[in-house]
């Protein structure tokens, strides 16, 4: 079994995130861009507010998978799960659930217990519901309370 580790990403962390997010869409230099906006506030998802987090989760220092989340108003909810993403290797370690853990216990901090997600493919929601979330509207799924979750 894998020794996991989880701490917030800094910037140097940024060109490994992009090249994650790369494998499934898009380019480096795009996520790049991104994620750097992202973090500095530039780049603002719809009703994004300012507050917002990504963490890491390292395997023997390597970058495994990421998770990225922020404050909004977006369909009346407190928080939005932007972005996750595990390398192959590491699906189904529980990684990706953790990293969940680790983002709601960001969000309870900032009293926003009501989340949501655009989980953008049908195995994505089969996570997400194995993970407590329910459908928000055709499209998007939410945790009406983290807080009891």
């Amino acid at each position: 079994m894998h020794q996991v580790s989880f701490r917030q990403a800094t910037a140097d962390d940024i060109p490994g995130l992009a090249t994650i997010r790369a494998v499934s869409w898009g380019s480096e230099t795009y996520w790049i861009t991104r994620i750097t906006g992202y973090l500095a506030g530039t780049v603002n998802p719809q009703k994004a507010l300012e507050p917002r987090i990504i963490y890491v989760a390292l395997v023997e220092d390597q970058i495994a998978g990421f998770i990225g989340g922020h404050l909004t108003q977006r369909f009346d909810c407190d928080g939005e799960l932007e972005w996750i993403d595990v390398l192959e290797p590491y699906r189904r370690l529980g990684i990706a659930s953790r990293l969940i853990t680790k983002l709601f216990q960001w969000f309870i901090e900032r009293g926003a217990f009501h989340i949501c997600v655009d989980p953008g493919n049908d195995i994505a929601r089969q996570f997400y519901k194995k993970n407590g979330a329910e459908m928000l509207n055709q499209h998007w799924m939410h945790w009406p309370n983290i807080n009891h979750s």
